[in-house]
């Protein structure tokens, strides 16, 4: 029951979960019929989850481009990705802009020695531009291969034939609205609180700050490209796994004596046969899902790789910093300002909360690919008809064989463990470092 029984009203109480679960229903119906309104009438025949990931994909291409890591295009006569000569010109021309900017801010402060150890946004900002410029160089490289892949997936027509619930919409919607669009937001009032902080008299506040934010935006746009598959990915597994999971239950209830009795051979052969149909629909799914993710992965690796190491150096160095403060601060006796430290310190923690939302979503969509072949153990095969039992072994031998992991350049593995050994490196990177400074301000003294 989905209410429990008042003593005192004699109504219907309901349960706080399916009080919410009713609410986003709710909330979904309203957002479907106000999208469908705004929509062209080519698009309103897709399911919601279908037109939320196309949309969704329409936003990350416009901004690949906006940003000139991407020399494609998409062609709407062809309904196909295409190179474009207008959009390469486009994409060197603010590449060029880019870099050129940046290297000669870098040049200047360096000769004019305005860049000190002590300053902890300035050396990640410059250190996420050649993250930046390592990034167009990769993407310009793979264009051929990332249209060729992009033309290949049959990502809309997969969406359209699943039946996804709305937890499973809302969680994806939300956890992509984070990570793309919250953190970056946090990210941007922290150093406008930072430059009014230490420039109280500057007008060009908001200038600055845009100038500061801009490389780390574009050097995470195709870590957020990555992210964005792997909720892709993680949903729909998650709606596969329902699938087999009301085909599990049924072909098991099948299978009791009762059922047997009740139901004649050709029915329950007739009935098998539909299962395993759709069972071998849901293996295609699955196995087309897994292996177009490992694939994609292959076109940001190198820039994982790269931007984990620049936010571990930067993490470090920032945490660094603040210590040398309050070292100063309790030796030296000189002034400490909090304000400015904690917001340091929210500044430092969205590069961690990105790589949390990265691992923890890495991590979901391992277990999910795993939970298939649980489910598919699950079955009861004993008075099964014997297509639907080759359906099942087949299938269990894919989910086994794609055994899908994560793994940048084969290094670490992205998954909730790899939190952990960031915060080890972190940490053991500090103690050296911490070390070393009391070492060497109690030796001079």
């Amino acid at each position: 029951m989905n209410g429990i029984l008042n003593k005192v009203t004699g109504k219907a109480r309901i349960h706080p979960q399916f009080s919410a679960m009713r609410f986003l229903k709710r909330q979904t119906r309203r957002f479907r019929f106000a999208w469908q309104s705004l929509l062209p009438c080519r698009y309103r025949h897709l399911k919601l989850h279908t037109q939320v990931v196309m949309l969704c994909v329409y936003v990350s291409v416009f901004l690949n481009i906006l940003y000139g890591v991407y020399l494609g295009r998409f062609s709407l006569r062809r309904k196909k990705f295409l190179f474009s000569k207008v959009v390469t010109i486009y994409s060197i021309f603010v590449a060029t802009i880019f870099g050129t900017y940046y290297i000669w801010n870098i040049y200047k402060e360096l000769y004019a020695g305005q860049i000190s150890s002590r300053h902890t946004i300035g050396i990640y900002c410059y250190m996420n531009v050649f993250v930046c410029l390592f990034n167009y160089v990769t993407q310009w490289v793979l264009t051929g291969q990332i249209i060729r892949f992009q033309n290949k997936i049959p990502l809309f027509k997969v969406l359209n034939s699943l039946d996804m619930s709305v937890k499973i919409v809302w969680k994806a919607v939300t956890l992509t609205i984070l990570k793309i669009f919250i953190c970056p937001l946090i990210g941007y009032i922290t150093l406008i609180l930072y430059q009014k902080r230490t420039q109280p008299d500057s007008q060009w506040t908001s200038l600055t700050t845009v100038k500061t934010m801009l490389p780390l935006i574009v050097s995470n746009q195709i870590n957020n490209c990555f992210f964005g598959s792997l909720v892709i990915a993680n949903a729909i597994v998650a709606a596969i796994n329902q699938t087999v999971h009301v085909i599990v239950k049924e072909a098991n209830r099948m299978q009791s004596p009762v059922q047997i009795n009740l139901n004649k051979p050709y029915y329950r052969m007739r009935r098998f046969c539909e299962l395993a149909d759709r069972l071998d629909e849901l293996a295609e799914k699955y196995c087309l899902t897994a292996g177009c993710s490992k694939r994609y992965f292959r076109f940001t690796d190198c820039s994982m790789v790269l931007s984990m190491l620049m936010n571990l150096i930067g993490i470090t160095m920032g945490v660094y910093n603040q210590y040398l403060a309050i070292a100063d601060y309790y030796i030296n006796e000189e002034p400490f300002d909090l304000f400015l430290a904690i917001v340091l310190l929210i500044f430092l923690a969205v590069p961690f909360l990105e790589l949390v939302m990265v691992a923890r979503i890495s991590n979901q969509t391992l277990l999910e690919t795993r939970k298939t072949g649980d489910l598919l153990q699950l079955l009861d095969l004993q008075h099964s008809d014997v297509r639907f039992n080759q359906v099942v072994y087949a299938f269990w031998l894919r989910v086994a064989i794609i055994d899908y992991k994560l793994m940048p350049l084969g290094l670490l593995e992205i998954s909730t463990s790899l939190v952990n050994k960031v915060f080890s490196a972190v940490t053991g990177y500090l103690l050296i470092l911490i070390q070393s400074d009391l070492t060497l301000r109690f030796s001079l003294k």
